[in-house]
């Protein structure tokens, strides 16, 4: 059965018996950099939201993250079982993007940010980051 809905898939062979987020990723157009990029946004809409009191606006921008998509949905409990090395990579990622750790105070901040670090985990296990150009 095909993961991506699409009976003439070549990506979804019958050999698949548990589709992978790689496999998910490789059948849908993930458009992973507007993906990211907006989650990005909303993370930064709610941090400052949430500095200016603004409940409202800050419900607003939890609420526009991408709580659908199905790829970070099938990645995020591979993230939160993943090894130390499997982790390290994404975590490196995400704190070049956002270097400000959540506030211990806002549990919802922490969802975010582990949602995005799942996001970026399914792109790590589909297209593995390489953060040297020596390390080849």
């Amino acid at each position: 059965k095909p993961v991506c809905a699409d009976p003439a898939c070549p990506q979804c062979p019958a050999v698949f018996s548990a589709p992978t987020v790689s496999h998910r990723m490789a059948c849908q157009d993930p458009k992973a950099v507007q993906s990211l990029v907006a989650d990005l946004k909303m993370l930064a809409a709610y941090e400052t939201a949430a500095d200016w009191r603004e409940q409202k606006a800050a419900d607003a921008a939890f609420s526009a993250l991408s709580w659908d998509d199905a790829s970070v949905k099938a990645a995020l409990p591979e993230y939160l079982s993943a090894s130390g090395a499997e982790r390290s990579k994404v975590d490196y990622a995400f704190n070049a993007l956002c270097p400000r750790p959540p506030q211990d105070i806002d549990g919802r901040q922490a969802v975010m940010h582990t949602w995005i670090k799942a996001r970026l985990f399914s792109y790590n296990k589909a297209f593995p980051f390489q953060f040297s150009p020596f390390g080849q």
